[in-house]
């Protein structure tokens, strides 16, 4: 009888200390959303919630904020939520699903985004100190529909995307591995009306692949994005792939980025059916002189090449401008601001 007591007191004692374990973590979590936002508030963001609250007893820590406003008035982006869900395991706080059900409203400098897929939910783990550093994640998205606030929208019908701090060799200090996939993106209509391509191509691009390392001036953790995003500094790209019908781009190569900003360095791309495409960019509005010159001069470095029926040709970046081989073609893209 005493050995039956013995067991049920301390089985009480055990379930009255993890209540009381549970409901102190769960405290901790609402009130540092709730603190968080109060900071950004006296930053001069938008920050707002409409509910914060925690369920999930007794073996998990799921918080759960309904009507989430954020908005950085310096930076010009704003972002809205009807419901974002962090989930956890009680005795895991560092490893947590984020998930988006409902639709996400994204403005930024140039046009505001409304994202809605059936399936919006990442895995982010943490390193557990109280800086929170991202050591990795990887995010999903199923049946995504991105419109644009001028009338446009587009669709994808499944992607991933995963980070990790790199440990490859070379890679510095607070680089991060990234690898992205999407497939059966489908672009706006009149962007497929514009490009003439209907009776050549299908109407959703296949895949779009990247597999590239990434390095920032700084960690990706609590006080860095409190203070500003960390800064792009270099992409090594081991492969950056499109398919799309006949089309077949293979790229990789390594960027930096100049004092403006811009990408600085060189991609190495093979192309297949590389005359085709130039024949699309032409009825897309490609200037009948220019896509001359771009038939002769790929066609002298195909031959030079060696590399059969594909092209092999460097898209090079300096001093803000890009050129294709020896074919000057633009702008660079800016990949950080300054």
């Amino acid at each position: 009888m005493r050995v039956i007591l013995a067991i049920a007191a301390f089985v009480v004692v055990l379930a009255v200390g993890w209540s009381g374990f549970w409901y102190w973590q769960a405290g901790l979590r609402q009130r540092a959303i709730e603190d968080w936002l109060a900071q950004r508030r006296a930053d001069g963001w938008v920050a707002e919630a409409s509910e914060i609250r925690v369920a999930g007893f007794p073996s998990r820590v799921d918080v759960l904020v309904k009507g989430l406003e954020l908005a950085d008035p310096d930076a010009g982006w704003s972002w809205q939520a009807e419901e974002l869900q962090v989930l956890s395991l009680s005795y895991k706080p560092h490893h947590v699903i984020a998930v988006l059900p409902g639709e996400q409203i994204l403005a930024t400098p140039y046009e505001t985004l409304r994202l809605h897929g059936d399936t919006l939910r990442g895995s982010v783990i943490f390193r557990p100190t109280p800086r929170l550093e991202l050591d990795h994640m990887t995010f999903e998205l199923g049946n995504l529909t991105v419109a644009g606030d001028s009338g446009w929208s587009a669709t994808i019908d499944k992607a991933i995307l995963a980070t990790r701090q790199s440990t490859r060799d070379g890679a510095k200090p607070f680089a991060h591995d990234l690898a992205f996939n999407a497939e059966g993106l489908a672009l706006p209509p009149e962007v497929l009306a514009a490009l003439r391509v209907e009776d050549v191509l299908p109407a959703r691009i296949g895949t779009v692949a990247l597999d590239a390392t990434i390095g920032f001036d700084r960690a990706w953790d609590r006080p860095a994005l409190e203070a500003g995003n960390p800064t792009l500094e270099d992409v090594r790209i081991r492969d950056l792939s499109l398919t799309w019908g006949k089309l077949d781009l293979r790229g990789r190569g390594d960027l930096t980025v100049d004092a403006q900003g811009f990408a600085e360095g060189r991609i190495d791309w093979r192309a297949r059916d590389w005359r085709e495409m130039i024949d699309l960019a032409e009825r897309g509005g490609l200037n009948s002189a220019l896509a001359g010159t771009l038939r002769t001069g790929l066609g002298l470095l195909q031959r030079f090449s060696g590399s059969g029926d594909a092209l092999e040709v460097p898209l090079d970046f300096a001093n803000g401008r890009a050129s294709l081989g020896p074919i000057p073609i633009g702008a660079a893209p800016r990949l950080a601001r300054r």
